[in-house]
């Protein structure tokens, strides 16, 4: 069979755009990559969306390609974990298998990522943590002190860290308190790239969640990229395509 597409999620204020020199470098190795507009992260002009709607069209995007005669691996940032998570129940080898049906979602890569257990909300998850956006309305921003290069892009240079800035959108402040529906990593083998400089979520918040996620009975293998910021796929596209490629080449 043919390489798997690649169906990448974006984080909280980001948008597709931001995986740009990843998804170069993974064409570039054969891939197809199709890359989700989380619908809750857009201009605060229009009307905040919920956390539903971010998973069906995570799931629109997977079950397009499953269609076509394509394998799946999920590639996941931040918050995009959530709805990932959350969006795949069915679509696992048995399940799809037992269907009747030749394809399946083989794998989830989550980077630095928040995949929650089945019927959880960040709310109740952040409520002893500091919560890095600020509210207005009824969207999320990144708080602007100390800013987003520090959250997000503490590796790389000032100017390269506002040309992806620019880029950022409103965050729906709704799928933050919304319950996730299903935990997918426990039906599908996941990896979980810790990100050792990241101000977003630190290395122990990230440590946190993938120990949620394993008391729960979840499916996880952990690496460790120790220099990278919260986006190693801007900071460091090669070293995390190739960290992705590694997975979906021995394993999905």
């Amino acid at each position: 069979m043919s390489k798997p597409t690649l169906v990448l999620v974006h984080g909280s204020w980001h948008c597709t755009a931001h995986y740009a020199p990843l998804e170069t470098d993974l064409t570039a190795h054969g891939f197809k990559c199709v890359k989700v507009a989380l619908p809750s992260c857009r201009g605060s002009d229009q009307a905040p969306l919920h956390l539903s709607e971010d998973i069906a069209a995570v799931r629109s995007a997977v079950e397009t390609e499953l269609a076509t005669g394509n394998n799946v691996v999920v590639v996941a940032h931040s918050f995009g974990g959530n709805p990932t998570n959350s969006s795949l129940e069915g679509l696992d080898t048995r399940s799809r298998t037992a269907a009747g049906e030749k394809t399946s979602v083989t794998g989830i890569v989550f980077i630095c990522a928040l995949p929650l257990p089945a019927n959880s909300n960040f709310v109740e998850f952040l409520k002893s943590g500091t919560p890095i956006h600020e509210v207005q309305g009824e969207f999320s921003f990144p708080k602007p002190d100390p800013g987003p290069a520090h959250f997000f892009y503490n590796d790389l240079s000032p100017e390269e860290a506002e040309k992806w800035i620019d880029l950022l959108k409103p965050q729906s402040m709704y799928v933050y308190a919304e319950n996730t529906t299903y935990a997918a990593y426990n039906d599908i083998q996941s990896y979980y790239l810790y990100c050792g400089q990241d101000n977003a979520i630190p290395y122990l918040g990230q440590q946190a969640i993938v120990n949620l996620g394993l008391a729960g009975g979840a499916k996880i293998k952990t690496t460790l990229f120790e220099e990278a910021s919260h986006s190693p796929f801007l900071s460091m596209p090669e070293k995390t395509s190739e960290y992705i490629r590694n997975i979906v080449n021995s394993e999905c």
